[in-house]
């Protein structure tokens, strides 16, 4: 491993580039972690991969090596260059110059089908990205993917502890998760100050729970969040924040017993559902 944070070095100086902390690049160096990653996202020949910050291309390989035609975003110059230089003439890589966060992921869902994700994530949009990939979850069949320990624990919170927030209700209502294992940050080059976890994510066709309205219980779940220590009757009396006048706020709480008083992050994902249904069901009445 020492070996291959060394080689990193160099190809850093020879490319004269460098890793950039602001963007959150910490290269996986550890081979064996490589191997475990396409393992456990049970990657098959044939299969078509998005991968998210492909770096210097090492999980690139990986994935090909598997047998995976691999769609490698890299948003950083310099190691766009290197990814050119390393695939531009593979049948097994297409590399786009993106910004994940600005990326169109549906056209490239029109053309290849449901998407696959197995990537190693930059920590700095992390979480803004596992937002995305939520509001566009009907093109994603799954993600496998590494995040910081703390966010990926966020994930599968439990309500009332203090890791449970907008994510932890989302994704309890709209899909599988599974946290698979840790990798020391002395895996990564540079070495970060955090833990990292490898997660599963499957956004399954039929999602666990059924929505009526999937935009006002995203409203309704950020709201509840915008101020933790606030009560559900603080933090959803603005209108413009959940865009539903408190009197159907009030009303549709009592239709699904929820009492107001309460804080959001006391809240079930199933309550939360429960609450949303409620006020989509007033909504539907008050409109005829």
């Amino acid at each position: 491993m020492a070996s291959k944070a060394f080689e990193l070095k160099r190809k850093f100086r020879e490319h004269g580039i460098s890793p950039k902390k602001w963007m959150g690049q910490n290269l996986l160096v550890d081979t064996r972690y490589l191997s475990r990653i396409v393992e456990a996202a049970a990657v098959e020949p044939g299969d078509r991969v998005v991968e998210v910050g492909a770096g210097f291309g090492d999980l690139t390989e990986a994935l090909v090596r598997k047998g995976a035609t691999v769609y490698a975003l890299e948003i950083d110059a310099g190691f766009f260059r290197v990814l050119e230089e390393k695939f531009g003439d593979s049948h097994h890589v297409e590399l786009v110059r993106a910004d994940a966060l600005k990326y169109d992921f549906r056209e490239l869902a029109a053309r290849i089908g449901r998407l696959r994700v197995v990537a190693n994530l930059p920590y700095n949009i992390s979480s803004r990205l596992m937002f995305r990939f939520y509001e566009h979850r009907e093109i994603f069949a799954s993600l496998s993917i590494l995040l910081q320990k703390e966010v990926a624990q966020r994930l599968t919170a439990d309500p009332g502890t203090k890791d449970y927030g907008i994510l932890s209700v989302l994704l309890g209502v709209s899909a599988r998760v599974r946290i698979l294992f840790d990798i020391p940050a002395r895996a990564f080059y540079p070495v970060p100050a955090v833990t990292s976890t490898l997660v599963r994510i499957s956004f399954p066709l039929d999602p666990p729970v059924t929505i009526s309205d999937p935009e006002l219980l995203t409203r309704l779940v950020k709201a509840s969040f915008a101020r933790r220590r606030k009560t559900l009757r603080n933090n959803l009396r603005d209108r413009l924040v959940t865009g539903v006048p408190s009197d159907i706020i009030i009303d549709s709480a009592n239709d699904a017993a929820i009492d107001l008083g309460r804080r959001g992050e006391t809240l079930s994902p199933e309550e939360f559902v429960r609450l949303a249904e409620a006020i989509h069901a007033r909504q539907g009445r008050n409109a005829r």
